[in-house]
C-alpha cells in the first residue's frame, strides 16, 4: 500500500509519478526481470465458486471461461506479485480462438484481466526454489499457480484499458478497485483505498459480467478447432524475454445439455496463438523501445478462376497505442474485391473499412482500434499472386512517443502476372483468366492456358488476341481491348461445356527471347440478345505477361 505521504498527494500527480517511474524502468528494463508461463490447462466454463456456468438458453447463451496457469522465475531477481492496491504485480490475460473455413478468429471478448495478489513459491522447472520466500514475490527459481475459477472472481478482475501493456503500468487511483462496483462515489473512488469488496464481487460473480465470455454460437461450429492463449504481463521485462509469457493449448468443447464441458489438447506452445493457424505464415515487430509488439499472420488460397483469397490476422500482444490502420501493398493495376473484417465484439457499427487506394489496400477505423491481448481479421480477394517478404505498415491509433507506424514483413498481392484490362459486356459478362501450374506465362510453361467462365452452356466461344495495344469502344459499355477492330486475330473457337466454361491452351515455349513481352486477349461468345450487335457478349480484357524474370507489378 502507498504510504501516508503518497496518499496525501493529488490523484493526478500520483498517477503521473507512478507512470513516469515505470516508464524509466521499462526503457532500461529491470536487470534480471524474467517470467515464464510454464503451463496452462483446464480451460473450463466455470464461475468464481468453481462450478460449471452458463447464462441464457442454448444455443443463444454465453459462458464465462477461465484456465489454470503456472509461471516460474528463470531470471535473477524476484518478480513482484503484490496485491492491489499496490501497482507492483502481474496481470493475467486470456484469449480464446477458433479456426474454421480457413479463418482464425478470436471468439472471446476483450476481457478483463486478473490482478495477481501473491505467490506460493513452489518448486519449478525454472531452477532451484528455496521457497516459501516472500509471498509478495515470485522468488528466483520458484513457481506460482492460479486456478481457472480465480480467473472468474471479480474481486481481482480489472479493465484491460487500465493497464499499460508495454510498461506493465497500472495506476490504482481512480481504478475499478478504487471506485468499487457499483461506484462508491467521490471522494472514496479517488483515494487509492480499495472500495471493491468481496461482497460486491460475489454479486458480480453470480452473473455474466466481466469474466472472459464466449457465446454458444461461437463454440457450436461443426468441424472447427479451438484454442486458448493465457499470458502474464509484468512491469520492466524486456521485449526479447516476453515471448514465453504467453502460450496456447487446444481444447475440445462439447455441450452437455446444461453447460459446455471441455478437454485439453496435449501440445502446449509458447508464443502468439497465431502460430496455431494451419497453413499461415507469421511475422512480428514492435515500435522499437517505445511500444509493444504486433504479430501478423497471413494465409493465401487459390487461385480460383484467376483470383486469390487473402486472410490476415493481427494479434496485439502488448502495444499500448493500438492499431488504427493496416496498409498492405498491392499492384496498382490489380483487381481487389470482397473486403471483410472480424473483431471481438458483437457490434457491426464499428467494423473497419477496407478499400483499394492506389498501391495499397487499406483497412482503417475511427473508433475501434485493435488493443492489446486481442486479434482482428482482415480479408479480400485479388487477382495478384502473393509475394513473400513484402512490407506491411501498421499505423498506431493513439498518438504518443515513438514512430507512428510499425513495419512488419509479410506476404502481399504483388504478383500481377495476368492483368485485368477492364470489364467485358453482357448480362452476365463472361470472365477470362489464366490457368496452369503456375497460372501465368513463365518461359517453358507447357501448362499455361486461358479459361472463360460465365458463358451459356454450349455457346460458341471465340478467343482473340490483339496485335496492337489499346482499346476500342464498340458500343455503350462494350470495349474491345485492342487499338482497333482490325488489329485482332482469332485464335480458337470452341463450345462452352455444360457449366459454361471454355478453355484454350497457351503453352509458352522454352524461348528466352519471349522474356518480357505481353499479349492481350479477350473472349466473345455468340449469344442471342448479346450486348454487342445483339449477338456477342465479351469477356474482360486480359493481358498475359510472359517471362520468368518479369517484375511483379506491371
Amino acid at each position: 500500500m502507498p504510504n501516508a505521504r503518497l496518499r496525501s498527494l493529488p490523484p493526478l500527480l500520483l498517477a503521473l509519478l507512478s507512470t513516469s517511474a515505470l516508464a524509466v524502468a521499462q526503457s532500461n528494463t529491470i536487470p534480471g526481470r524474467d517470467l515464464r508461463l510454464d503451463d496452462t490447462w483446464s480451460l473450463d466454463a466455470v464461475n468464481a465458486f468453481g462450478n460449471s456456468a452458463h447464462f441464457g438458453t442454448f444455443p443463444n447463451g454465453v459462458s464465462p471461461f477461465g484456465a489454470w496457469t503456472r509461471v516460474c522465475n528463470p531470471g535473477t531477481s524476484p518478480i513482484p506479485f503484490t496485491a492491489a492496491m499496490s501497482p507492483n504485480h502481474a496481470f493475467i490475460h486470456y484469449l480464446i480462438a477458433r479456426e474454421s473455413s480457413g479463418r482464425f478468429v478470436q471468439i472471446s471478448d476483450w476481457s478483463y484481466v486478473k490482478h495477481t495478489f501473491g505467490s506460493s513459491n513452489d518448486p519449478s522447472v525454472c531452477g532451484s526454489c528455496a521457497g516459501p520466500g516472500n509471498f509478495n514475490f515470485v522468488e528466483v527459481g520458484c513457481s506460482d499457480t492460479y486456478a481457472n475459477y480465480q480467473a472468474c472472481d471479480h474481486f481481482n478482475l480489472g479493465p484491460p484499458q487500465e493497464v499499460d501493456p508495454w510498461l506493465g503500468a497500472w495506476v490504482p487511483t481512480g481504478s475499478l478497485f478504487d471506485r468499487g462496483d457499483p461506484d462508491v462515489g467521490f471522494p472514496q473512488n479517488q483515494d487509492t483505498i480499495r472500495s471493491l469488496t468481496q461482497t460486491q464481487a460475489n454479486v458480480l460473480n453470480s452473473t455474466m459480467h466481466h469474466q472472459v465470455r464466449v457465446y454458444d454460437a461461437d463454440l457450436n461450429v461443426t468441424g472447427a478447432t479451438f484454442w486458448w492463449q493465457a499470458g502474464y504481463l509484468i512491469p520492466g521485462e524486456a521485449d526479447a524475454l516476453r515471448s514465453d509469457n504467453i502460450a496456447s493449448r487446444q481444447f475440445f468443447p462439447s455441450w452437455t445439455g446444461s453447460h459446455w464441458a471441455t478437454s485439453d489438447g496435449t501440445n502446449l506452445l509458447s508464443g502468439s496463438i497465431l502460430q496455431r493457424w494451419s497453413g499461415a505464415s507469421l511475422s512480428s515487430n514492435s515500435n522499437g523501445n517505445d511500444d509493444g509488439r504486433f504479430y501478423v499472420a497471413v494465409k493465401v488460397t487459390g487461385p480460383t478462376n484467376g483470383t486469390y483469397h487473402y486472410e490476415y490476422a493481427v494479434h496485439n500482444r502488448d502495444n499500448k497505442r493500438g492499431l488504427g490502420a493496416l496498409h498492405i501493398p498491392v499492384c496498382p493495376a490489380a483487381t481487389v474485391s470482397n473486403f471483410g473484417f472480424h473483431d471481438v465484439d458483437q457490434d457491426p457499427s464499428n467494423s473497419w473499412s477496407g478499400s483499394l487506394a492506389g498501391s495499397e489496400i487499406v483497412f482503417s477505423t475511427v473508433n475501434n482500434p485493435l488493443r492489446w491481448n486481442s486479434l482482428f481479421n482482415f480479408w479480400f480477394d485479388c487477382d495478384a499472386a502473393p509475394v513473400t517478404g513484402s512490407p506491411l505498415t501498421l499505423t498506431q491509433f493513439d498518438l504518443g512517443a515513438g514512430a507512428l507506424t510499425v513495419a512488419v514483413t509479410s506476404t502481399a498481392p504483388l504478383g500481377l502476372y495476368n492483368q485485368n484490362l477492364g470489364p467485358g459486356c453482357g448480362s452476365p459478362a463472361p470472365t477470362l483468366f489464366g490457368t496452369g501450374s503456375p497460372d501465368h506465362g513463365t518461359i517453358g510453361n507447357a501448362s499455361f492456358g486461358l479459361r472463360s467462365t460465365g458463358n451459356p452452356a454450349g455457346a460458341t466461344c471465340g478467343f482473340v488476341v490483339s496485335f496492337a495495344d489499346g482499346s476500342t469502344l464498340l458500343g455503350p459499355g462494350c470495349t474491345l481491348y485492342s487499338a482497333s477492330t482490325a488489329s485482332v486475330g482469332s485464335l480458337l473457337i470452341v463450345a462452352a461445356d455444360g457449366s459454361g466454361a471454355a478453355a484454350m491452351p497457351l503453352a509458352v515455349p522454352n524461348v528466352p527471347a519471349l522474356e518480357g513481352i505481353h499479349l492481350d486477349f479477350q473472349m466473345a461468345n455468340i449469344h442471342a440478345g448479346g450486348a454487342y450487335l445483339g449477338t456477342f457478349n465479351l469477356s474482360n480484357g486480359l493481358r498475359a505477361r510472359i517471362g520468368s524474370a518479369i517484375s511483379t507489378c506491371p
